[in-house]
């Protein structure tokens, strides 16, 4: 506690004199202490609590009597210690400390200020403010020894593994101000070239912090080859490749057109004229993005288990994405099968009823997604095919990823009496493959895979149970 607790009489002879707090006169660190210490003083004298008013004439963690912590210039922060804040009543302290010393608190609380000469505030030194350094700059801040490359604006993390294969000198490390290196974007803005500064022909821009490869015919279609071309650390850029954009992003060819796509789960969907409006598309941020990447995105849908409903909201109906198609989530299932607790994903609904329209990928193997129905089932032109335990491993289904598909749906495939025409299936009990025509089957000869009219890419494996209720077709 400090001395005017023990020794009134000193603090209110200043106050009634007139006399000024008591200055730091050449005492230097000798009569400081650190944060650390005042902290166990404070826990001493009022269990840590800087704000207390204890209704004994002592305020705050340092428990400071009225006419101390007006004599030592407490006035200044606030009339009273307990409304000051912890580090303009540990400033007090100082004063005081510097004037009387440890003894001017208890010998049971004193003990942390004997031998700390530490300044809990020292002076800090100015650092320079990243944003007037060159790209290629590299930077760290005063307090931690992690190191950025600057680029375009942007503070990219250099790996350990990047220092000498990058060729980055560490002795040229520039230490900057803190708070202005901790406010560093870590990705280069959207439009930035890059490449792997340990070398190699890859070029990459970025795009809402993904690094897209750009194709050698983008480089100049594209316009990319009149940029900066800016290398980023290795490990950096590998994350970035990786990545895919964020869901929602609206996107269309750099080189040029007037097809726009929004980005879902990696995949560009379309967007309709009539969409581009109505949906609201025309308020998001337009990117621009390399045409390989773009042809290559547009052909992919959002992955399996997304769940997705038109953008538009002119259609309440939510879908499953399974391999591609939309699968229709009933209201019940909604909630019962926990599709509530996922991500729900807009989307062009021109996009969206064409995949609800498309059959599921003949080969996947299904069941029911609630648990309810405990069969497997696989895939043949849209019909949901019952398999026995032993279908399932004796035709090889057992190596494939099992998925679980909404009930309702499910219950309308599995009613289905036979495959779509087209289906092309093989059973276990006959090499022959046979191609449903009519409701029937026909048999198919090794010349019409031959020829390439067939692939046996398109067979479904199914149980004989199945083809040996289908007649054969004539003709």
């Amino acid at each position: 506690m400090p001395a005017a607790r023990k020794k009134p009489a000193l603090a209110a002879t200043a106050v009634l004199l007139g006399l000024a707090a008591p200055l730091v006169l050449g005492a230097g660190q000798a009569s400081a202490a650190s944060v650390a210490s005042w902290d166990q003083v404070a826990q001493c004298e009022s269990s840590g609590d800087w704000s207390i008013n204890t209704h004994n004439g002592y305020y705050g963690g340092l428990q400071f009597s009225q006419s101390t912590w007006l004599a030592y210039g407490g006035a200044q922060y606030a009339p009273y210690a307990n409304q000051a804040t912890k580090q303009q009543q540990i400033l007090i302290g100082e004063k005081v400390l510097a004037g009387q010393g440890p003894t001017a608190w208890s010998v049971r609380c004193r003990g942390p200020l004997i031998n700390d000469h530490a300044d809990p505030y020292p002076a800090t030194t100015s650092y320079p403010d990243p944003a007037s350094l060159p790209t290629g700059t590299l930077v760290k801040s005063p307090a931690g020894p992690d190191v950025r490359v600057l680029i375009n604006g942007a503070g990219v993390p250099v790996a350990g593994s990047d220092v000498a294969p990058d060729g980055y000198d560490l002795g040229k490390v520039v230490t900057v101000d803190e708070a202005r290196f901790n406010a560093l974007p870590t990705t280069p803005p959207p439009g930035t070239v890059v490449h792997d500064q340990a070398g190699g022909a890859a070029r990459y821009v970025v795009v809402a912090g993904v690094a897209l490869r750009i194709s050698a015919a983008d480089w100049t279609a594209a316009g990319y080859n009149t940029r900066a071309d800016l290398g980023v650390p290795s490990a950096w850029l590998k994350g970035a490749a990786g990545a895919t954009l964020p869901a929602g992003l609206v996107v269309h060819d750099q080189a040029g057109g007037a097809a726009r796509y929004v980005v879902v789960g990696g995949a560009a969907l379309p967007i309709s004229g009539a969409e581009w409006t109505a949906d609201g598309y025309n308020t998001r941020a337009d990117l621009g993005v390399p045409g390989g990447w773009l042809a290559t995105a547009a052909n992919a849908t959002p992955p399996t288990g997304t769940v997705v409903t038109g953008q538009g909201g002119t259609d309440p109906s939510i879908y499953l994405m399974v391999n591609g198609t939309a699968l229709h989530i009933s209201g019940a299932e909604w909630t019962a099968n926990g599709y509530d607790k996922q991500t729900l994903m807009g989307v062009p609904e021109a996009w969206l009823q064409g995949a609800a329209a498309k059959p599921l990928r003949n080969g996947t193997v299904v069941k029911d997604g609630s648990g309810a129905d405990p069969t497997v089932y696989v895939m043949a032109g849209g019909m949901a095919v019952p398999l026995t335990g032993a279908d399932f491993t004796g035709l090889g289904y057992d190596t494939q990823s099992l998925m679980g598909v909404p009930g309702g749906w499910l219950g309308g495939a599995a009613a289905k009496a036979v495959p779509a025409d087209g289906t092309l299936l093989l059973s276990p009990d006959t090499p022959t493959v046979w191609r449903v025509v009519g409701g029937g089957k026909q048999a198919l000869a090794a010349a019409d895979f031959d020829s390439g009219r067939y692939s046996f890419a398109d067979v479904v494996k199914v149980p004989a149970a199945l083809t040996a209720k289908l007649p054969t077709a004539t003709g």
